[in-house]
C-alpha cells in the first residue's frame, strides 16, 4: 500500500499543532491583498516555473478584456489589486484551473454540512487565507488567496455555505474522447465571446446579496455564465443541500439526499470531458463517505484517497450554524502533508 493511501488525519494531533492559517477581519478586500502580498508574491514565484512572466502579461491582457465584456462589478478592485501586487493578478482572477470534490453530510439534528477539498496542480495551499467580510444581508468567510475578487469557497453563518467544482468540457462534437482537442477549442471559443458571468464573481455577488438558501439557488440556478461549472450549495435548514450542475443558459439540480460531486456531469442527458485527478473514482467514495453516520459529519474520517490526492491543497469542513474548520496541505513528493490550520467554530 503506498504512503498516500495510508493517511488518517485527527484533528487533535495532525491539525491542532499545525500553525495557524492566515485570518483577516475588519479588513477590505483591497487591505487583505496588502497583507498579503508576500503570499502572492510567493505563488507567482511558483507560477512562474510553469508560465513566464510574459506569457502571464499576455495572460493579464486578456483578462483584462474578458472583465470587461462581462461587465464584471469587480473589475475596478481587480484593477487596484493588479496596481498593488503586479502582473497576474488578471489571469488569476480568470483563471479555471481547479478539479475539487465536495459531499453534503447531515449531523444528528438532520442539518447539512458541507465537506470540500480543493485539488490543483499548483502547490497553492501555503499561499491561501481566510477572511471575513461584512455585508448588507450578513457576513461571510472567504477561503481564497491573495488578488483574487471572486470566490471559490465560502461560508455564511446563518445562511448558507458554497463552493464551486471545476465542470468537464461539453461535448460539442460526436467524436467521443478523440474530439477532445477540439471540443476544447470550441469551448474557449465560446467563452471568449460570451457576457455572462464568471463563475466565482456570480458566487461572490450571491454572498453579498443572497438573504437565504432559496435566492441563493435561484441565481445560481439562473443567471448566464460564461463557462460551464457545478456548484455545491448547503443552506442552514433540514433539506437545503444541492448541486447545481451549470451549462452557460441551463442548469440541472440533484437534490437526492446522497449530495456529493467531482468533476464530470451527473445529468445523463449532458456529456462531457471529465477533468482530471480520478473524478469518477473521486465521486464513488464522496458517495459511499456520505452515508457513513451523521455522527461523523464533524471529524476528518472523510478525508482519504482518492478524494485526498496528491493534487489537493485544501480541505474544510462547514456548515450555516457556527462550523468552519480549514486545513492547507502540500505534497512532498511521497505524502500529502498538512502545513497549516484554522478552526473558527
Amino acid at each position: 500500500m503506498s504512503e498516500l493511501a495510508q493517511i488518517f488525519f485527527t484533528e487533535e494531533f495532525d491539525f491542532k499543532p499545525l500553525p495557524k492559517m492566515p485570518f483577516y477581519e475588519g479588513l477590505s478586500r483591497g487591505d487583505v491583498a496588502i497583507a498579503e502580498k508576500c503570499n502572492f508574491d510567493g505563488l507567482l514565484h511558483r507560477l512562474r516555473h510553469l508560465t513566464p512572466r510574459f506569457l502571464l502579461k499576455i495572460g493579464d491582457r486578456i483578462g483584462s478584456r474578458m472583465l470587461v465584456r462581462t461587465n464584471s462589478p469587480y473589475q475596478n478592485e481587480i484593477q487596484d489589486f493588479a496596481a498593488h501586487l503586479g502582473v497576474g493578478v488578471e489571469t488569476l482572477n480568470t483563471g479555471y484551473e481547479w478539479a475539487c470534490t465536495a459531499i453534503v453530510r447531515e449531523n444528528s439534528d438532520r442539518r447539512p454540512i458541507l465537506h470540500r477539498v480543493l485539488d490543483w496542480s499548483l502547490p497553492m495551499g501555503a499561499f491561501m487565507h481566510v477572511a471575513k467580510y461584512e455585508t448588507a444581508v450578513g457576513s461571510y468567510y472567504d477561503i481564497n488567496w491573495a488578488g483574487n475578487s471572486g470566490i471559490i469557497n465560502a461560508v455564511a453563518p446563518g445562511r448558507f455555505a458554497i463552493s464551486i467544482n471545476q465542470a468537464p468540457i461539453p461535448q460539442h462534437c460526436r467524436l467521443g474522447i478523440l474530439g477532445f482537442p477540439f471540443d476544447w477549442a470550441i469551448q474557449r471559443f465560446k467563452t471568449f465571446r460570451s457576457k455572462g458571468w464568471l463563475p466565482s464573481h456570480l458566487l461572490r455577488y450571491v454572498f453579498e446579496n443572497a438573504k437565504d438558501y432559496s435566492e441563493a439557488v435561484r441565481l445560481l440556478s439562473e443567471s448566464k455564465l460564461v463557462i460551464p461549472v457545478i456548484f455545491t450549495v448547503c443552506g442552514k435548514d433540514v433539506g437545503e443541500k444541492c448541486i447545481i450542475e451549470r451549462r452557460e443558459n441551463s442548469s440541472h439540480t440533484i437534490q437526492d439526499w446522497n449530495v456529493c460531486t467531482a468533476n464530470h456531469w451527473q445529468a445523463q442527458k449532458w456529456k462531457g470531458h471529465a477533468r482530471p485527478i480520478r473524478s469518477r473514482d473521486r465521486l464513488e467514495e464522496a458517495q459511499a463517505q456520505s452515508g457513513i453516520g451523521v455522527v461523523d459529519s464533524f471529524h476528518w474520517e472523510w478525508l482519504s484517497p482518492p478524494i485526498l490526492n496528491k493534487h489537493s491543497i485544501m480541505a474544510f469542513i462547514a456548515d450555516a450554524h457556527g462550523l468552519f474548520k480549514v486545513v492547507n496541505f502540500k505534497y512532498d513528493g511521497l505524502r500529502v502533508v498538512p502545513i497549516s490550520y484554522l478552526n473558527l467554530s
